[in-house]
């Protein structure tokens, strides 16, 4: 690990055990939250941290705002993720109750966010708790404290709780391996594939593939991960991927590409909401490009829009301005009404910025 991660996942792990302790006390719980529009490195880190807690003798769950895209059920993480809106026992019982086993919610830790209004379903129960504790690396992030490791300089929160699971480890005596079970280890793995591109982003930095080479140690199986991640395709992905991409504009002597994808193409396909990630990243890729975005519409009426720039358009502030966040180079954000508007909208906006 290197020296600048030192102090801020230290103290991130002596808040967890102070937590830990506490929680133990009152026979409580841990939720940890991700964001809406689930992605690798949310899933990631959020699984991780639920898989140190639970090393250290307390309950703890991911509170997962919806399912689990389909690309990512080979992680096989089930057991770390709870639905506050499904159809189980347990969220039956949190609807009536707010207790989960009986237990009452203690803490609630975020990771890969740090604001509730982007955690979709979860938001609320997130700000009704008053022990928090947040990893992030958006340098979006404005308010700061001692609760909180932000570390914009990292590739992704899943390194980030690598690295605490190190300093837990090493504070209670143990190997890693003990705080950090195999499919969490997968988990972490794939956040760090997703956020880095298969570590071929500017990101990707020495330590990151050190952390790489340990979670494959400790039961990530990079192979399968960037598969799955990547490279594997259903039929029905496939050919809503194609329609999206031939769909294609470009505007604004071709640095901006736009592709629309309403939800009756989603029903043409039979593709789940998932069915163009890959999309917007090859449009960022073609010569001349500068930014790309998609537009996707989901069965509720809900629009989200990716955001991704080659060299220097700043995804983040764009995304900012309809209420999204991210990265620099990659960026997202959910709005409502009609999705050709909306794209009306977002060139009037990109001609003023680009």
């Amino acid at each position: 690990m290197r020296e600048r991660y030192k102090e801020g996942s230290r103290r991130t792990a002596m808040n967890i055990l102070s937590v830990i302790e506490k929680l133990k006390a009152g026979n409580e719980l841990v939720l940890v939250f991700p964001h809406r529009s689930v992605d690798g490195d949310c899933v990631g880190s959020s699984t991780g941290i639920v898989s140190i807690i639970r090393s250290l003798g307390v309950d703890a769950y991911v509170a997962i705002p919806e399912a689990l895209p389909e690309n990512m059920e080979f992680l096989g993480i089930s057991e770390y993720l709870f639905r506050p809106d499904g159809d189980t026992d347990e969220a039956a019982e949190f609807k009536n109750n707010k207790t989960i086993g009986g237990k009452k919610v203690g803490a609630v830790i975020a990771t890969d966010i740090s604001d509730s209004s982007r955690m979709g379903i979860s938001g609320e129960i997130f700000d009704s708790v008053d022990t928090k504790l947040v990893i992030d690396h958006h340098a979006s992030v404005i308010h700061r404290s001692d609760n909180m490791w932000i570390d914009p300089d990292s590739s992704s929160a899943s390194e980030m709780v690598y690295y605490v699971a190190l300093q837990i480890a090493d504070i209670t005596g143990r190997d890693v391996s003990e705080v950090l079970a195999p499919n969490a280890a997968k988990a972490v793995l794939a956040g760090i594939v997703t956020d880095t591109g298969r570590f071929t982003f500017t990101n990707t930095r020495p330590e990151t593939l050190e952390t790489a080479g340990a979670l494959i140690d400790l039961g990530g199986n990079i192979s399968q991960v960037c598969y799955n991640l990547f490279d594997r395709k259903a039929k029905a992905k496939f050919q809503l991927s194609a329609k999206a991409r031939s769909e294609v504009r470009f505007f604004f002597d071709d640095k901006f590409a736009l592709t629309v994808v309403p939800y009756e193409q989603f029903k043409m396909f039979g593709a789940g909401p998932d069915g163009v990630d890959d999309v917007v990243s090859a449009m960022r890729d073609i010569d001349g490009v500068e930014l790309a975005i998609v537009l996707r519409e989901l069965e509720n009426g809900e629009i989200r829009g990716n955001v991704r720039s080659q060299e220097y358009f700043d995804c983040s502030t764009f995304a900012a301005g309809f209420g999204g966040g991210g990265h620099v180079r990659a960026a997202g954000f959910n709005a409502s009404g009609d999705i050709n508007e909306l794209a009306e909208e977002v060139i009037k906006r990109v001609q003023a910025t680009l």
